[in-house]
C-alpha cells in the first residue's frame, strides 16, 4: 500500500459513486434528477456500505482484507453527520478497497467488487421494504 488509506478512500468514493449513478441510470432511464438522487443515496450511505463490506469480507483475498482493515482503522478528522461511527469506518474501509483496486488498475476485480456491493445493497433494500 503506497498511499494513505484515506487517499484510496477519497478516490474510491468517487469511483463508487460514479458506478452507482451509471447503474441507476441504466436501470431507470426515465427518472427525474431528484429521483436519481434519492436512489443513489440508498447505495452511498455509510450504513449500506457497511453492510456490504461486512457481507463481502470473506470473499476477499488476504491483500484485500489488509487494505480493508487499514481503511477501517484510518484516523480521519471527519466526523460523520448522519451515520454511526462504526458504519462510517466500515464505509471508509469499502471505499479504501475500491480506490486501491482502481489505482492498482485491477479492473476485473474492481468490477466484481462493485457489482457485488450493488447486489448486496439492492437485496438489503428489498428485504427492508418487505418487512
Amino acid at each position: 500500500m503506497l498511499l494513505s488509506p484515506l487517499v484510496y478512500a477519497y478516490i474510491g468514493d468517487a469511483v463508487y459513486e460514479l458506478f452507482v449513478r451509471n447503474k441507476i441510470i441504466a436501470e431507470n432511464p426515465d427518472l427525474t434528477p431528484y429521483l436519481y438522487y434519492l436512489k443513489t443515496t440508498m447505495y452511498v450511505r455509510a450504513s449500506s456500505q457497511a453492510i456490504a463490506i461486512k457481507r463481502l469480507y470473506e470473499e476477499l483475498d488476504e491483500d484485500e482484507k489488509r487494505v480493508v482493515k487499514r481503511g477501517r482503522n484510518a484516523k480521519s478528522k471527519t466526523i460523520p453527520k448522519n451515520a454511526k461511527l462504526s458504519d462510517y469506518k466500515y464505509a471508509t474501509a469499502l471505499e479504501t478497497l475500491i480506490g486501491y483496486l482502481y489505482l492498482q488498475n485491477n479492473i476485473d476485480r474492481l468490477n466484481y467488487i462493485l457489482s457485488q456491493v450493488y447486489k448486496i445493497i439492492t437485496e438489503e433494500q428489498r428485504n427492508t421494504k418487505d418487512n
